[in-house]
């Protein structure tokens, strides 16, 4: 029987066309603020789908929305 973990940080990268992506969920605010630090250097560069990411986020809890 699996156990679902709620894990209440997202790191959100948001993309110069307005479309956002979870990259990724955290237990606790340090992990996500970690997370942030290492994917900085991204922001400004454009992914496959030639969308340029502009912004990283951190969300506290599941009914946030930016």
């Amino acid at each position: 029987m699996t156990e679902q973990v709620n894990l209440p940080y997202q790191l959100i990268f948001v993309y110069d066309d307005g479309s956002q992506f979870i990259a990724g969920k955290y237990g606790t605010l340090r992990e996500a603020l970690q997370a942030k630090i290492r994917c900085k250097h991204e922001i400004g560069q454009a992914d496959i789908c030639s969308r340029v990411l502009e912004v990283i986020s951190v969300l506290k809890g599941e009914d946030n929305e930016s």
